[in-house]
């Protein structure tokens, strides 16, 4: 579960902190407001693919901070043993920083990490789905497959 989340210098967030807590949480505003790159956010903490276009008009950097439960698979404690990640504290940190020269530096519990072992990690900790994502019909890629398997 995501517990905190610090944004500096995303798109058009100059600083953000947000923290959550259990149960429910919904992001609401009017068109514009921010929300899908909070979303973003999230997506680029679990190894998403970043660019210097989401630093914000006028910084250098942007950075973003994430603290997370520890997940209790035995498929992650073995992932992060092999990466040497720390387990003393049951919490992860997860920081990633992106600069305008395209350098980003990863994170977990202050130790860096390859963008291939945030991804690893991150697919223990966030699910994004986006809006009409399940509907495959409007994806003109899928039609032959879906066609295929139901045409028999």
């Amino acid at each position: 579960m995501l517990l905190e989340l610090t944004i500096k210098n995303l798109a058009i967030i100059p600083y953000l902190k947000l923290d959550f807590h259990e149960g429910m949480t919904a992001l609401t505003g009017e068109t514009g407001a921010g929300k899908s790159i909070i979303i973003d956010a999230v997506g680029l903490l679990a190894g998403g693919r970043g660019s210097s276009d989401y630093i914000r008009h006028g910084a250098d950097k942007c950075v973003i901070e994430g603290l997370f439960e520890w997940p209790e698979q035995d498929s992650f404690q073995e992932l992060v043993q092999e990466i040497g990640i720390d387990a003393s504290e049951r919490l992860l940190i997860i920081q990633r920083d992106m600069s305008r020269s395209g350098k980003n530096i990863c994170r977990v519990n202050n130790r860096i990490v390859t963008l291939a072992n945030l991804r690893k990690i991150g697919s223990y900790l966030v699910d994004i789905q986006g809006q009409n994502e399940h509907q495959e019909l409007l994806q003109p890629e899928k039609h032959l497959a879906l066609l295929d398997y139901y045409g028999f």
